[in-house]
């Protein structure tokens, strides 16, 4: 590199060959480059040097450089010790493009890391190395000064985090994987995928459910971005044929972030990775936050009150049982109680709850932690999940024998979980002495606040949510001032007033909500209690429709009932409760 800026420099008349021989000599005896020693020695001006290098390689050269107008979160993934050592600055981008400011545009690998770091073609413009070194000093004093949101507080919280970013030559990779993490908590993903493609590595994040594409890399930086991943989760980084799993702890903007990586082998002779972002320091919800319907809220607390039976959540993975079981521990969380759990894993630390993470590779299953918690004088067990007889069975038995059960089953619906004990192998007589309730759940996403869009719905879309068009009295509307609103009384729905004139709104998005157009989740639920009107249909071992339906007859809200609630109410939209639920059980008036 040094013999190619000697032969430009030379060959445009910048220093003569004599002078530059000398220059040469000196720059090797006090270890100096030779950039610096020609300016250093008046052999020529900084200036005409980054003007000549602009001039060989067709690019602009540019006298200062205005940082008001960069992007902190963007050259904050070029660390500071980087950018000084390469006196190169990131100061925006584009859909295609990375635009930098460099004092040394024969630094390829430099570029090359950039275009790692970015997945984006690198347009250089040039300036003298004292000008990229003061605009780097002065957009990271924005940085401290608390300009820079999120990636500011991740580097003043967490030490590790900012000694990674500014380790070696490697810290471009290093901060490229950083950034999917300060990213991700940014726009509160759940998980990060990256999938390696024929000609790029594409990364996915999921936001309130949803997956979708936020940047590329090379093809060539998979082998880089999976070792980094893999030392991180302490894997095996020579092990490419078997699926691994790991785990990593980061504390980003404060929070400490529990991280679960899993990898596999694919056909492209690559590994896939998706990691999951567990939130250890956020807070837990409570019951009366989880979102219930006023029957389902008074219900729930006399359930998790009781001294002893079964309570069981259903859902599909991913739709929140276990805060809602935390939700219930929390309720009745206090020094008279002992309660213990068996997670797989332990997601939320709770204080005054005895915690156990199984390991069925060593023998420590749900069915033998169940079963040893009987020997710590309990008076509530919760077991993260029911999948076999034997972990059923205990848990029956613990039950019977005077304790609070809670744990959770993989049903489409309440009913559901009845008949899935039974096909385990369970009596339904011991199904029914010892069940007291199953609560069925999903999550759907909310809709941001600050740019729904009201809008009056089809009679199709209100009899999809099981509702009466002619109830919620849409055409009957009288003008008061500039709104036109319904006669009649007030409207209720499963005892809930509505206020007289329902409005359904849609998401549009905006800055706010990332145009999304929905901000988090919220829960809808299924509550069917084992009573006196479903419990002799387990003992006559009825299919789940015929339990459906006498539920509903006994006032149970199933998922979309709940849904229309959330409708009704403003927070969520039509195909949300669509997406999320089936249709439900018509009951003859």
């Amino acid at each position: 590199m040094e013999n190619y800026l000697v032969e430009i420099l030379v060959r445009r008349g910048v220093v003569s060959a004599e002078r530059m021989a000398d220059a040469l000599q000196a720059a090797e005896d006090k270890g100096q480059p030779l950039a610096e020693m020609l300016v250093t020695a008046k052999f020529a001006e900084a200036d005409t040097i980054a003007r000549a290098l602009a001039d060989e390689f067709a690019l602009t050269f540019t006298a200062s450089i205005d940082v008001a107008g960069v992007s902190l979160p963007i050259t904050e993934r070029i660390p500071i010790t980087y950018a000084k050592q390469h006196a190169l600055l990131v100061i925006g981008e584009d859909e295609t493009h990375v635009h930098c400011v460099t004092a040394n545009p024969l630094d390829v690998t430099a570029v090359d890391d950039v275009r790692a770091v970015f997945g984006k073609i690198v347009e250089l413009s040039v300036a003298t190395n004292d000008v990229v070194i003061d605009a780097i000093n002065r957009v990271w004093e924005r940085k401290e000064d608390g300009g820079s949101g999120l990636e500011a507080n991740s580097q003043a919280d967490d030490d590790n985090l900012v000694d990674i970013l500014d380790a070696d030559d490697e810290a471009p990779i290093i901060a490229w994987v950083n950034s999917l993490f300060s990213q991700a908590v940014r726009e509160r993903a759940s998980d990060i995928h990256i999938e390696p493609e024929e000609r790029d590595v594409v990364v996915r994040y999921r936001v309130d459910g949803e997956l979708y594409v936020a940047r590329r890399a090379s093809k060539q930086f998979m082998s880089a971005i999976l070792a980094r991943i893999k030392i991180m989760a302490s894997l095996n980084i020579a092990e490419r044929r078997l699926p691994q799993d790991g785990r990593i702890t980061l504390k980003i903007a404060g929070k400490s972030i529990d991280i679960r990586v899993s990898t596999i082998p694919t056909s492209r002779h690559f590994e896939r990775i998706v990691m999951r972002l567990l939130h250890k320091t956020s807070v837990l919800k409570s019951l009366e936050e989880l979102g219930f319907a006023q029957r389902d809220y008074a219900l729930m607390d006399a359930l998790v009150r009781r001294p002893d039976g079964i309570i069981l959540v259903t859902g599909p993975t991913g739709s929140g049982k276990t805060t809602t079981l935390y939700g219930c521990l929390n309720k009745i969380n206090d020094p008279t109680r002992n309660i213990l759990t068996a997670e797989d894993p332990v997601e939320y630390e709770i204080g005054g709850i005895h915690q156990v993470h199984v390991k069925p590779n060593i023998g420590l299953t749900f069915a033998s932690a169940l079963r040893a918690f009987l020997r710590q004088d309990p008076d509530v067990v919760m077991v993260g999940e029911i999948r076999d007889k034997e972990t059923a069975e205990i848990a029956i038995h613990a039950s019977l024998t005077g304790h609070l059960v809670l744990s959770t089953i993989h049903t489409n619906d309440a009913p559901g979980a009845v008949t899935r004990l039974v096909d385990m192998g369970i009596e339904s007589f011991l199904v029914r002495s010892s069940l007291i309730a199953v609560l069925a759940q999903r999550l759907v996403r909310v809709l941001c606040p600050h740019c729904k869009i009201p809008y009056e719905p089809t009679d199709y879309e209100l009899k999809q949510l099981g509702l009466d068009p002619l109830r919620l009295q849409w055409k009957q509307r009288r003008k008061v001032g500039h709104r036109y609103v319904a006669h009649g009384t007030t409207y209720q729905y499963s005892g809930q007033e509505m206020g007289p004139d329902p409005v359904f709104y849609r998401a549009k998005g905006c800055s706010a909500c990332l145009d999304k157009g929905f901000v988090g989740r919220l829960g809808i639920y299924e509550l069917m209690m084992i009573d006196d009107v479903v419990g002799p249909l387990i003992l006559e071992r009825s299919d789940a429709q015929t339990m459906k339906r006498q539920a509903q007859v006994a006032g149970m809200d199933t998922l979309r009932d709940d849904g229309a609630r959330k409708v009704l109410e403003g927070r969520t939209t039509v195909e949300e409760i669509l997406a999320a639920t089936q249709e439900d059980v018509i009951i003859d008036e």
